[in-house]
């Protein structure tokens, strides 16, 4: 060991001794010293399986043994239910030498483990945000006999609680626990994806980031090993029916290349949606059968299947066995699977920070290198083919992010945000904490302290005004806030706890056993087929009153479909990707499917003169490759209808239909100059409410987020600009 080691306390230097540990790595070392010598908050940025949670917790618990305090010390936040368990047995290996408890709370832990902590609080808490909003509504009144000797709050996954609606709901929390407790604790941060630290450091000391520190880790530099296979989707002949036994998916080729390849070892297949998932492995389940295997490696794992289906994944992976999971962003952050061999990606994922969390699943050991098999999927090309699939976009974004993460560049801060609707949320969870309160001090908690300082006072007004008018809240003589009987009812139901939209779900089940999950709007009907938890059902019976639904197995079966939405791509991205378009630089990954693919591409953008123009001519429409991020692409769109011009986009381009050059050309100029204002948005079509709560927010301030955080006007007007004042004819397409 070294002196980093011998500056914590004996009795936790004894825990690590029977651990077995033969040495500190040089992120614990750096964090000891960090911690024990500073009162500054910490970012500790470090691979997955550095060892990040006992870099944070070796000299928290030491400080923690010398000053013992009669409530919880240590605070552990997680994003996952799973993460927290695997972290609980980790922790209670350190804490049990020292005798500090270690407790958890969500929705898994029965209730003679809950009474233990609220009877004797003490140690450390393992929680996620909605268990701690819980705290706040059935508990607010203990809150200080609980909370009162805070030291440390310990956030896992940082990265996945920045400027989202989950993480302004926990900063609330937090800030509201500081309130109720009294207490100023010292924060950690814990991340594998973080690219520009300044947002994080924000998000810990919002008041003064130059007090939090940043500890990176780079002794843990691993090589990337990357495959890529492209694939083609077949397009049915025109006029005709769909068939999809004569035009089988991509997916099932694909599970022919996984098969094989991960048919030993341990590896993780990540697809970007769960119907995708399903698909995959009940196409390699077949061919285990086909091929009669001995046993059959493969297991799914995502969101919609049954909890206990979920950890018996876990477990497998961590047994050792040959098993390869596919999955979702499930198991994308940090639980403890073991040693993964191979992470295979079936379409590239929405972000350079996805991707860098994936990889990082593999080649846990010292002497292994990190292997990504990336397997994409564009359109077939056809003489009706779109410009945009004439450049192979899925295959050349998932160069791009490959590109991106070798140069280890990760998405940055994300858009401001005011977050009215968690606000919404929020102010219903203080009053049912409090049982009232007056406008000035919620507005001082929640916007002045807390999550929402984005939202001025005038505006805070205006959101409790639309919450008493949809009789959500009420004003007493007194001028306190109390919360109206539409409130109550909010507040009282079971997922109020999270700030997030959440689904009206069917429990699927067989035989007295959940198997899984179906979204209502997408339930089969009696006597069809589905396929869930890569098992072919079918349906017996439905019970909608216990939102329940029976079923057997069966032969046959139809896709689940499950709600879900597409990402952002970021500007970089855009722009990494034009930059591989219009060079002619080679990637030694790229198969020779591939290289044919790219070049096919390149090769259409010098003819169609997009690399010059940005702009083809497809029939009477206009096509523009703007490659400004999503963002800039949509408040293109709405520029457009603005205008009164019909356009629409995908996920590179955005079309301009019955648009003459011409028209375009002064559309453009319009735009760049700032002659077309975005007003009157309810003519416009778009969609306002995002948020679980905005049905309650006034349309004045949706309008307001609409057009600061889901649009970049900035970007497109800049973009239009550029357009209007070039000189570069474009020309039809060849």
């Amino acid at each position: 060991m070294n002196n980093a080691f011998e500056k914590l306390d004996p009795k936790i230097r004894e825990a690590v001794w029977e651990l077995g540990w033969d040495s500190l790595r040089q992120l614990q070392v750096d964090s000891i010293e960090a911690v024990l010598q500073s009162r500054d908050h910490v970012i500790l940025s470090a691979a997955t399986a550095s060892g990040k949670t006992e870099a944070a917790f070796l000299p928290i618990l030491s400080l923690m043994v010398a000053e013992r305090r009669s409530s919880v010390q240590a605070l552990y936040i997680s994003p996952l239910v799973a993460l927290i368990n695997d972290q609980f047995g980790r922790l209670e290996s350190l804490c049990e030498k020292a005798d500090i408890a270690v407790h958890r709370r969500h929705g898994g832990v029965n209730e003679s483990e809950r009474q233990r902590m609220m009877k004797n609080p003490s140690g450390v808490l393992l929680i996620t945000p909605e268990s701690l909003e819980a705290l706040f509504i059935r508990r607010g009144r203990e809150l200080s006999r609980l909370f009162c000797g805070l030291q440390f709050v310990v956030i896992d996954e940082l990265h996945s609680f920045l400027d989202n609606v989950r993480g302004t709901h926990l900063f609330s929390l937090l800030k509201r626990l500081e309130v109720a407790s009294g207490t100023s604790p010292r924060y950690f941060g814990l991340s594998a994806t973080l690219g520009d630290f300044t947002q994080a450091k924000a998000f810990l000391s919002r008041e003064n980031p130059s007090l939090v520190r940043v500890i990176e880790d780079s002794s843990h530099t691993k090589n990337v090993r990357v495959s890529l296979k492209p694939y083609i989707r077949r397009k049915p002949p025109r006029g005709k029916p769909h068939n999809p036994e004569a035009l089988p998916d991509p997916t099932a080729t694909i599970a022919e290349d996984i098969a094989f390849r991960c048919r030993s070892g341990s590896h993780l297949v990540f697809c970007n949606a769960r119907v995708q998932a399903e698909l995959l492995t009940d196409n390699l389940h077949n061919i285990v059968r086909r091929e009669r295997w001995t046993a059959d490696p493969f297991v799914l794992h995502h969101g919609s299947i049954s909890k206990d289906l979920r950890q018996e994944a876990e477990e497998t992976l961590k047994s050792g066995r040959q098993v390869t999971a596919v999955c979702t962003s499930t198991l994308e952050m940090g639980i403890d699977i073991g040693s993964v061999k191979t992470v295979c990606q079936v379409g590239p994922p929405w972000s350079v920070a996805s991707l860098t969390q994936r990889v990082g699943r593999s080649g846990r050991k010292e002497d292994e290198s990190q292997i990504l098999r990336l397997y994409t999927i564009d359109e077939e090309l056809t003489a009706e083919s779109k410009p945009s699939e004439r450049l192979y976009p899925e295959l050349v974004r998932a160069i791009a992010l490959v590109e991106l993460l070798s140069q280890k560049w990760v998405e940055g801060n994300a858009v401001a945000r005011a977050h009215y609707s968690t606000c919404i949320h929020q102010v219903l969870s203080v009053l049912r904490q409090t049982g009232g309160c007056h406008a000035v001090l919620l507005y001082d908690l929640l916007c002045v302290k807390g999550a929402f300082s984005r939202i001025p006072e005038k505006d805070f007004i205006k959101l409790l005004r639309s919450m008493s008018q949809k009789g959500l809240i009420a004003q007493m003589n007194s001028g306190e806030i109390i919360l109206a009987p539409a409130g109550e009812e909010i507040v009282e139901a079971r997922d109020f706890y999270a700030a997030f939209v959440t689904a009206i779900e069917y429990s699927v089940e067989s035989h007295g056993e959940r198997v899984g999950l179906l979204p209502l709007d997408s339930l089969p009907n009696v006597a069809e087929s589905l396929l869930l938890a890569a098992r072919r059902w079918q349906v017996e019976a439905i019970y909608h009153d216990q939102r329940q639904v029976i079923v057997i197995p069966s032969k046959g079966y139809t896709p689940p479909k499950f709600i879900g939405m597409g990402g952002l791509i970021d500007p970089r991205v855009m722009a990494q990707m034009r930059e591989i378009l219009t060079s002619t630089k080679g990637f030694d990954y790229l198969d020779r499917t591939s290289v044919h693919f790219l070049e096919d591409a390149r090769s259409f953008l010098n003819r169609s003169n997009l690399a010059e123009a940005g702009i083809a001519a497809k029939g009477g429409d206009i096509v523009w490759f703007p490659w400004g991020g999503t963002r800039a692409h949509e408040a293109l769109t709405v520029f457009a209808k603005a205008d009164e011009i019909v356009a629409s986009k995908d996920l590179i381009s955005v079309t301009y239909h019955d648009c003459p050059l011409d028209v375009f050309r002064a559309h453009c100029q319009k735009v760049g100059s700032g002659a077309i204002p975005i007003n009157g948005l309810d003519k416009l079509s778009v969609l306002l409410e995002r948020d679980r709560f905005d049905q309650y927010v006034s349309r004045e301030l949706l309008e307001k987020a609409f057009l600061t955080e889901t649009l970049d006007l900035s970007a497109a007007r800049q973009l239009a600009a550029s357009m209007a004042n070039g000189s570069v004819p474009s020309r039809p397409e060849e």
